[in-house]
Protein backbone atom coordinates (compact mmCIF):
# COMPACT_ATOMS: atom_id res chain seq x y z
CA UNK A 1 0.00 0.00 0.00
CA UNK A 2 1.25 3.56 -1.08
CA UNK A 3 0.30 6.84 0.57
CA UNK A 4 -0.71 9.08 -2.66
CA UNK A 5 -1.14 12.90 -3.05
CA UNK A 6 -3.94 14.33 -4.82
CA UNK A 7 -1.68 17.67 -5.13
CA UNK A 8 -4.44 20.75 -6.66
CA UNK A 9 -6.65 18.37 -8.33
CA UNK A 10 -9.62 19.90 -8.90
CA UNK A 11 -12.35 17.65 -7.17
CA UNK A 12 -13.86 16.12 -10.90
CA UNK A 13 -10.61 14.44 -10.96
CA UNK A 14 -9.86 13.95 -7.53
CA UNK A 15 -12.91 11.98 -6.64
CA UNK A 16 -12.83 9.44 -8.88
CA UNK A 17 -9.06 9.08 -8.95
CA UNK A 18 -9.33 8.80 -5.30
CA UNK A 19 -12.11 6.13 -5.55
CA UNK A 20 -9.91 3.94 -8.28
CA UNK A 21 -6.83 4.37 -5.89
CA UNK A 22 -8.39 3.65 -2.44
CA UNK A 23 -10.36 0.77 -4.46
CA UNK A 24 -6.31 -0.40 -4.93
CA UNK A 25 -5.73 -0.47 -1.15
CA UNK A 26 -3.51 2.46 -1.97
CA UNK A 27 -3.77 5.73 0.76
CA UNK A 28 -5.30 9.03 -0.53
CA UNK A 29 -4.69 12.64 0.72
CA UNK A 30 -5.48 15.73 -1.31
CA UNK A 31 -3.15 18.92 -0.63
CA UNK A 32 -3.73 22.21 -2.12
CA UNK A 33 -0.09 23.68 -2.54
CA UNK A 34 3.80 21.93 -2.74
CA UNK A 35 4.69 23.52 0.52
CA UNK A 36 1.59 21.19 1.74
CA UNK A 37 3.53 17.98 1.42
CA UNK A 38 5.87 18.46 4.65
CA UNK A 39 2.77 18.64 6.83
CA UNK A 40 1.75 14.85 7.65
CA UNK A 41 3.48 11.61 6.29
CA UNK A 42 5.70 11.85 3.11
CA UNK A 43 4.22 10.39 0.37
CA UNK A 44 5.29 7.88 -2.36
CA UNK A 45 4.11 9.50 -4.76
CA UNK A 46 1.74 12.32 -6.39
CA UNK A 47 -0.39 12.96 -9.18
CA UNK A 48 -1.11 16.62 -10.20
CA UNK A 49 -2.54 18.88 -13.40
CA UNK A 50 -2.90 21.85 -14.89
CA UNK A 51 -2.09 23.32 -18.57
CA UNK A 52 1.43 22.42 -19.43
CA UNK A 53 2.70 25.50 -18.01
CA UNK A 54 1.63 24.74 -14.25
CA UNK A 55 2.14 21.33 -14.19
CA UNK A 56 5.66 22.05 -15.56
CA UNK A 57 6.28 24.35 -13.08
CA UNK A 58 4.87 22.21 -9.71
CA UNK A 59 7.28 19.20 -11.59
CA UNK A 60 10.20 21.62 -10.77
CA UNK A 61 9.19 22.46 -7.42
CA UNK A 62 8.65 19.01 -6.06
CA UNK A 63 11.79 17.70 -8.01
CA UNK A 64 13.93 21.05 -5.88
CA UNK A 65 11.73 20.30 -2.64
CA UNK A 66 11.65 16.69 -2.82
CA UNK A 67 14.20 15.28 -5.72
CA UNK A 68 13.09 11.15 -5.81
CA UNK A 69 9.41 11.78 -5.58
CA UNK A 70 7.19 10.22 -8.11
CA UNK A 71 5.26 12.46 -10.21
CA UNK A 72 1.95 11.29 -12.52
CA UNK A 73 0.21 14.67 -14.46
CA UNK A 74 -3.63 13.81 -14.63
CA UNK A 75 -5.95 15.41 -17.17
CA UNK A 76 -9.40 15.26 -18.76
CA UNK A 77 -8.46 15.24 -22.33
CA UNK A 78 -5.30 13.21 -22.83
CA UNK A 79 -3.05 13.69 -26.40
CA UNK A 80 0.08 12.96 -27.36
CA UNK A 81 2.16 16.39 -26.94
CA UNK A 82 0.77 16.92 -23.18
CA UNK A 83 2.19 13.56 -22.79
CA UNK A 84 5.23 14.14 -23.90
CA UNK A 85 5.48 17.92 -22.40
CA UNK A 86 4.88 15.78 -18.70
CA UNK A 87 7.88 13.14 -19.49
CA UNK A 88 10.07 16.01 -21.29
CA UNK A 89 9.17 17.87 -17.61
CA UNK A 90 10.70 14.90 -15.51
CA UNK A 91 7.07 13.65 -14.64
CA UNK A 92 6.77 9.58 -14.04
CA UNK A 93 3.67 9.11 -15.80
CA UNK A 94 0.73 10.47 -17.28
CA UNK A 95 -3.01 9.43 -16.76
CA UNK A 96 -5.76 10.60 -18.30
CA UNK A 97 -9.59 10.30 -17.15
CA UNK A 98 -11.42 8.24 -17.10
CA UNK A 99 -9.58 6.30 -14.82
CA UNK A 100 -9.50 2.57 -15.11
CA UNK A 101 -8.14 0.24 -12.19
CA UNK A 102 -5.97 -1.72 -14.59
CA UNK A 103 -4.34 1.93 -15.62
CA UNK A 104 -3.97 3.15 -12.02
CA UNK A 105 -2.74 -0.03 -11.00
CA UNK A 106 -0.21 -0.27 -14.20
CA UNK A 107 0.90 3.28 -13.18
CA UNK A 108 1.11 2.87 -9.41
CA UNK A 109 3.47 -0.34 -10.10
CA UNK A 110 5.46 0.94 -11.93
CA UNK A 111 5.74 4.35 -10.49
CA UNK A 112 6.56 2.15 -7.27
CA UNK A 113 9.19 -0.13 -8.66
CA UNK A 114 10.62 2.54 -10.60
CA UNK A 115 11.09 4.53 -7.03
CA UNK A 116 12.40 0.84 -5.52
CA UNK A 117 15.39 0.78 -7.97
CA UNK A 118 16.26 4.48 -7.96
CA UNK A 119 16.75 3.84 -3.78
CA UNK A 120 19.19 0.64 -4.47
Amino acid sequence: MSRIALLGLSEELAQPLAQVLRAESHQVVRKVYVQDLQHGPAPDAVFISGDNQEFCGTIAQLRESQPGLPVVVVTRQPGTRHWLDALDAGAADYCGAPFERVQVRWIMQSVVRSDKRAAA
